[in-house]
């Protein structure tokens, strides 16, 4: 079947090829923010095995400044952790298994995953939080029916189980992606039994966007590179009409699109307001799940330290933190109430 669309149409297709892209990351050591051109990226200063000596601190302190002046003013920084391949992984079934995110076992290890690069559709509308993301979903992809995403999202789901139904291959630096997990997923590329990038095929399906974390490919392509490739996939699918491309509607595009982009200021503006510390302990933040962000909304914490707290997960008590160089009595005194590794 071929579909006709005026050149404007074309117009707003093509404005969608632009991704959205967020900083690169890694579990182990202290993750530094710097600029490299346009855009964010990670870089990261190992740790010594024994931190808790005044040398190492000392060692550990003097390593941190050097990085952030490099970061700060040169083009070009430390790599994120490497990435790690484990290979004859297969995948759980979980009830929270969607199309880029899922629970494998690997090497007698149980691990909950959280693809680089894509965001697959919803595959469920019972929290407030689930109804945003159908919405933005809606919008990005031009739908009429918003209930074609979470349709669409048990459909990526399926795939995904499908195409991991044999043995593949985890490439993982450990980054923390946050999300509904309790037990903490990790940022990874999966390669599937026949050599292919399972967000790459997602991609090409027209079963995911190009939306979410980037970092070099495990055969060490640029994020760039993988950028230019995701969208040309993207691209394909759009003119063929694959997957949730198939009920597209260009002509509800440039409301849709303008009402998303008037949502992501005020939810900009918003964020803007809650970098107020946190004045109240009413509602602890989770060690082992809570954002940098919202690590910072402690007193006393600042971006340096809450990167540190998020890299020493896992945490079994409060009293752990004091393993993280630079926190100290006083300070675990003044966040310990605010804190807990509870569910």
């Amino acid at each position: 079947m071929h579909t006709v669309v005026t050149e404007a149409e074309r117009g707003f297709f093509l404005s969608m090829l632009q991704p959205a892209v967020i900083d690169a990351g890694g579990r182990h050591g202290l993750a530094v923010e710097g600029l490299q051109g346009w855009k964010k990226t990670d870089y990261f200063l190992y740790s010594s095995p024994s931190p808790k000596t005044k040398r190492g601190l000392t060692v550990m302190k003097k390593c941190l400044l050097s990085v952030l002046a490099f970061a700060c003013c040169t083009p070009t920084g430390l790599p994120a952790a490497e990435l790690e391949p484990i290979e004859n992984a297969t995948l759980i079934e979980a009830g929270l298994n969607d199309g880029d995110s899922f629970k494998v076992r690997a090497d007698d290890k149980e691990l909950h995953l959280r693809l680089y690069y894509v965001d697959c559709l919803e595959t469920a509308a019972g929290t407030d939080a689930e109804l945003e993301r159908i919405r933005e979903q809606q919008y990005h992809f031009g739908l009429e029916d918003p209930a074609a995403v979470v349709r669409f999202g048990k459909q990526a789901a399926e795939y995904v189980r499908q195409v991991l139904s044999r043995p593949f291959t985890i490439h993982t630096g450990y980054a923390f992606a946050p999300g509904r997990s309790a037990t903490g997923r990790y940022y990874a590329f999966i390669e599937t039994h026949d050599g292919r990038d399972l967000g790459h095929l997602l991609v090409e399906q027209g079963l995911a966007r190009i939306h979410g974390k980037t970092r070099p490919a495990p055969d060490g392509t640029s994020s760039e590179t993988v950028l230019e490739e995701l969208q040309d996939m993207r691209s394909i699918a759009m003119l063929n009409r694959a997957g949730i491309w198939g009920e597209t509607d260009p002509r509800l595009l440039p409301d849709m699109h303008k009402r998303q982009r008037e949502k992501d200021r005020e939810r900009k503006a918003f964020k803007a307001k809650l970098k107020e510390k946190r004045t109240s302990c009413d509602n602890p933040l989770g060690l082992n799940t809570a954002s940098q962000e919202q690590f910072q909304q402690l007193h006393g914490i600042g971006p340096v330290n809450a990167a540190k707290i998020v890299a020493g997960r896992p945490y079994r008590s409060v009293e752990d933190l004091l393993k993280i160089p630079g926190i100290g009595e006083k300070t675990l005194e003044k966040i310990g109430p605010c804190v807990t590794v509870g569910s």
